[in-house]
Formats: C-alpha cells, structure tokens, sequence
C-alpha cells in the first residue's frame, strides 16, 4: 500500500492526481489500482480534462444537494460537504497495464475538495 498526499486550496475545488497515481503504478504490473481516502468531506472520482469540466461538476452537484439551514448534524457548509462526498464516493478503481494506468485519452483522476483548505491522504492498493 502507498499514500498519496493532496493539499487544497480553496474551499471547493477538483484537484488532479493523475500523475501522481501514475508514478505509484509505475511499479505495479498488470493489476487494478484501488484509491481511497478515509475523509468524509472529499470525494474520488474520474473526469475529462476537458476545461471548464470541473466548474460544471460542481455546479452540477450544488443543484442536487440544496443549502439550507436545517441541518440536523452540525453547520450547513459542513452537512452539504458530507452529503456530496456521499454521492461522488471515497473511491476509484483503475486498471494498470505494464506498469501505466489504463485510463481513457481523456480521463484524469480527481480529489473532489467539498471543505477545504485541508490536507487530505489516499491509500493506494493493489
């Protein structure tokens, strides 16, 4: 098992870790790659590296998940991260191919920050 760690910046935000994850695979033969981060207020997740994709996401998710003050278990803003980290999920599976992450042209792995700045760890598994 390894870790990666992520630091983010801003309260919100999608942070790639593709190259980071690429360069723990490097040594991995043919296998399945497993991440995931033990926080409950950020998310794993595969996107397109598209621009403006990860704006979109997250407009996406705010519309799911309304804000509203009548939270039963703490502040808005932290009920709201739990509740999106709950639908994005705390994990991904890649499968690795000699030694490289057998990603799609376009995909890039994510950390979904929904309550940051924080420092956030992923384990890696194989």
């Amino acid at each position: 098992m390894s870790v990666i760690t992520v630091h983010s910046k801003t309260r919100e935000e999608v942070i790639d870790i593709t190259a980071a994850v690429a360069a723990q695979a490097a040594s991995m033969r043919d296998s399945v790659c497993t991440l995931f981060t033990q926080h409950t207020t950020c998310a794993l997740t595969i996107l397109t590296n598209e621009d403006g994709i990860a704006e979109d996401l997250l407009t996406v998710l705010h519309g799911l998940v309304s804000q509203t003050a009548a939270y039963v278990h703490d502040s808005a803003d932290h009920v709201r991260a739990h509740v999106l980290s709950a639908l994005v999920g705390p994990s991904v599976s890649v499968p690795v191919r000699g030694g490289r992450l057998a990603l799609g042209e376009f995909q890039r792995i994510v950390l979904v920050e929904f309550e940051g700045p924080r420092t956030r760890t992923i384990e890696l598994d194989v």
